[in-house]
């Protein structure tokens, strides 16, 4: 067979492959990480009754390799594919599917690490195991030293996992192992920018820019760590300050009132709560505690089962109440909820329809 005929046996395999094993896991994958951004997901890491939810998740990035970047790993490192431009290559390689962990801060990814060490879901690879491309002051500080300390002399950051899907019992054969990233929103900042730079090439000529991305990546390196303590310093806030009913609601008075009602949020929905409760007039601590009655509370929950079938999650709750203010002389609440919800599935359909036709060109794709 000459290597162009080789070249094509290869692709066609590997599209078999894509078609047969990876768009199906790939659709596995996704499904298992939608569970990882549901609202009260991470609810048990919470510390107290007054802090938020850590949901550590900014957003999940999923992709297969496309042929040619196989191809270009199996001449770059032949060694590890002695089989060459062959089927038996592509089954060897871990990243064919790859996915991409965001958190906000690196006191989040310990919640990774442990989510992935303890799933039920997914298995780590005892072959491969996680390699840390962080300092190791970090991977001590943060409870990630059991993670082999690696470095790139980019100053590339990053934990690299590999997994797999476990398999359920009597199921013939395993699900194919594949390549989990997990970093900071900062980090990730420094390797798109470094991805679209390219700056790759080992040649001395390039010292310079090399230098230049390394200063750069220990700057993001303290931003972030900067950035961490700011959000530990605010928790603790939260924990610790005790509140007046007259106290405006803000980031940090937010978990206190809305631990009077015995809910919580994440961190991330605090913004968006604080601003559809100031634009019905909800100020203080003392405003919220009358809008938030009993009975109210009750009339809500009551209202999403009966028209949605299940209860609202806390957002919800938190929404369908400002929803209520200023109702009308005999106007019925049951009603005005109704019309909330019905109102909101609009809203939710419109914003997806209009994300959807403004997705991002990436080297991952977003969950």
């Amino acid at each position: 067979m000459d290597r162009a005929d080789q070249f094509r046996s290869f692709l066609s395999e590997y599209e078999k492959y894509i078609k047969d094993i990876l768009k199906p896991e790939l659709r596995r994958i996704r499904g298992l990480f939608e569970l990882w951004k549901t609202p009260d997901y991470w609810s048990r890491f919470t510390r107290s009754k007054d802090s938020p939810y850590p949901n550590p998740i900014r957003a999940v990035y999923t992709r297969i390799k496309r042929p040619e970047r196989v191809i270009d790993k199996i001449f770059r490192k032949s060694p590890e594919y002695p089989a060459g431009i062959a089927p038996d290559s592509f089954y060897r390689m871990h990243d064919c599917l790859g996915a991409r962990i965001i958190v906000y801060f690196l006191s989040q990814m310990p919640y990774i690490d442990h989510e992935l060490r303890s799933s039920k879901s997914f298995e780590i690879s005892p072959e491969f195991p996680p390699e840390g491309y962080l300092s190791k002051d970090l991977l001590n500080r943060f409870g990630l030293s059991h993670i082999a300390y690696k470095e790139k002399e980019s100053g590339y950051s990053s934990v690299h996992y590999i997994v797999r899907v476990k398999s359920k019992p009597k199921c013939e054969g395993n699900h194919p192992w594949f390549e989990i990233q997990v970093r900071t929103l900062a980090q990730e900042l420094w390797c798109e920018m470094e991805h679209m730079l390219a700056y790759k090439s080992e040649e001395s000529a390039n010292y310079s820019a090399k230098r230049r991305l390394q200063i750069l990546s220990s700057q993001i390196n303290s931003v972030d760590e900067q950035f961490n303590l700011l959000y530990e310093e605010l928790i603790q806030n939260q924990e610790k300050c005790q509140y007046a009913d007259e106290d405006e609601l803000n980031p940090e008075s937010l978990p206190y009132a809305l631990s009077l009602i015995g809910i919580r949020c994440a961190q991330q929905d605090f913004d968006l709560i604080l601003s559809i409760l100031e634009s019905r007039g909800v100020k203080t601590i003392r405003d919220f505690a009358n809008l938030a009655t009993t009975q109210r509370l009750e009339n809500i929950r009551n209202t999403y089962i009966t028209v949605t079938g299940r209860p609202p999650d806390n957002f919800e709750l938190i929404a369908s109440l400002a929803s209520l203010l200023n109702l009308k002389p005999g106007e019925n609440e049951s009603i005005r909820i109704e019309s909330h919800i019905e109102f909101s599935k609009f809203w939710n359909r419109f914003r997806k329809k209009i994300s959807s036709k403004d997705k991002p060109v990436s080297r991952f794709y977003k969950v």
